[in-house]
């Protein structure tokens, strides 16, 4: 299918990405950026055009960028509606970043969370109050919230009720409002494998290993497909009526981290790949940025090192040997590390983690895990003075036989460490970015005057979610636009 460039041409994505680094306000259609905040750069409309003909290789109905949690969901509802539906994925399978996490489901509005754990269920009109603070002034953003909260508990009710995934019994741990892996951390494959299944009986198809270059509009700038390069490196232009922008978020574009979340921007970065890409896109197209900031919290780079303490004792200690956290609050080790003003700390558990169901996330760190007999060995591995560590250690042991934690208030897994010991270090990483492009209720791209671009959606990171159910809420929301929207 040879389309005339007159009536076919691709954005320039890459525009974007430099104006989005240098603060110019892309989105706006006509007014140039220098015009409205009195600068010299230049006007949003006037980024480049690819150079090289629209050659359209295949049509669909719907072409989702991105085969996340997002993108794999929005697709369902259309293709069961007899659409065809495209997912393209630069990886050469499903699952995005979260088929790797260690899959923390945090979820109070399912139906599943009110029967089997009620003190933890939420209203709508609960979660508005409880997240109003966070909103003053910004009633939309309020109601975004509220939204994907409760579509994010109708993928928890989906996945159980509809499609008969059993998650993990209710253990003891802090977080009885999250939903496990049936398989323990880390095992979220397990999920994606059901989610496929769904995605391809509904018939929706994937091309893998193809990446996303850019938008394609028609001769009256109206959104009409995409732009990927193959594996071979070859140019593959898709026809659409619906483009889903579902590629993720930004975390590992150092330049927009220096721009929009300084305090991270040289910290580590755990995830390759994620450079904002769809959302310069959908920038291109004119659509605005919103909630780009530093995300809340860092991880460290081994999940061990923070996640078993969900479930298991574990002491987290810093080079002085002082505990600097409560460890059952595991987002706050590493940006508790940072505080304290240290970029590294020290991991330690015992038998009753290592030889619990959890092994794939030990797996996961493979051998940066170490073992050690006594403190004595214990000390020595790790490069502290014994005297350090057994202060650690008999500082512990008091909480232990006190059954209380004066200085951070812990109150599960209160239990003494006994050797063997197990013991990594960790250092602080980023994993995840905040903000995205700005979207409807409907997850439409809107414009600067907060008007749909027609045919552009987006879902997950590339909307501005950080976590997991809320990114599989808004594909799960998206999907039932999608079948209406699409004729």
């Amino acid at each position: 299918m040879n389309i005339n460039r007159r009536q076919f041409c691709a954005l320039g994505t890459a525009g974007a990405l430099a104006a989005i680094a240098g603060g110019v306000a892309v989105g706006c259609s006509s007014e140039s950026a220098s015009a409205k905040d009195g600068g010299s750069a230049p006007a949003a409309s006037a980024m480049a055009i690819g150079d090289a003909n629209v050659n359209f290789s295949k049509e669909v109905d719907v072409l989702i960028v991105g085969a996340g949690i997002s993108g794999m969901l929005a697709s369902i509802d259309p293709a069961k509606a007899g659409k065809s539906v495209l997912i393209v994925e630069q990886n050469g399978t499903y699952g995005g970043d979260a088929i790797y996490s260690a899959a923390c489901q945090m979820c109070t509005t399912a139906e599943l969370t009110k029967e089997e754990r009620p003190d933890k269920y939420s209203s709508e009109d609960e979660i508005r109050e409880k997240f109003a603070p966070y909103y003053e002034g910004n009633e939309a953003g309020l109601e975004r919230t509220v939204l994907l909260q409760k579509w994010g508990g109708k993928f928890i009710d989906t996945m159980h009720y509809d499609w008969g995934y059993e998650f993990q019994e209710l253990r003891e741990s802090p977080y009885h409002q999250a939903f496990f892996p049936k398989n323990g951390l880390c095992t979220m494959k397990d999920e994606f494998e059901l989610m496929n299944e769904k995605v391809t009986e509904a018939g929706a198809e994937y091309l893998f290993e193809t990446t996303f270059k850019t938008l394609i509009t028609d001769e009256n700038g109206t959104i009409a497909g995409g732009r990927f390069i193959s594996k071979d490196g070859s140019v593959v232009d898709i026809k659409a009526k619906a483009v889903v922008l579902a590629g993720g978020g930004y975390i590992s574009n150092q330049e927009w981290m220096v721009k929009y979340a300084p305090e991270w921007a040289f910290v580590g970065n755990i995830v390759s790949g994620r450079k904002g890409d769809t959302i310069a896109a959908g920038v291109a197209a004119g659509g605005t940025l919103s909630g780009m900031m530093a995300s809340s919290n860092l991880n460290p780079l081994y999940e061990a090192g923070h996640m078993l303490a969900t479930f298991y004792p574990l002491i987290a200690l810093l080079p002085n040997g002082k505990r600097f956290y409560c460890e059952t609050a595991v987002h706050n080790a590493a940006t508790g590390c940072l505080a304290a003003g240290y970029n590294e700390w020290y991991s330690i558990w015992d038998g009753t983690a290592q030889n619990g169901i959890d092994q794939e996330v030990i797996a996961h760190a493979g051998d940066a895990i170490q073992s050690a007999d006594s403190i004595e060995e214990l000390a020595e591995k790790m490069g502290l003075a014994l005297e350090t560590v057994q202060a650690a250690f008999d500082n512990w042991d008091t909480i232990c036989d006190n059954q209380e934690d004066p200085e951070f208030g812990k109150t599960l897994f209160l239990q003494k460490l006994v050797p063997p010991y197990y013991f990594l270090r960790n250092v602080p990483v980023r994993y995840k970015s905040c903000g995205g492009l700005t979207v409807s209720d409907r997850m439409e791209v809107l414009d600067g005057d907060g008007n749909p671009i027609p045919n552009l959606y987006a879902a997950g990171c590339t909307a501005g979610t950080e976590d997991i159910v809320p990114a599989a809420g808004s594909g799960l929301l998206l999907g039932t636009v999608l079948a209406e929207d699409v004729a």
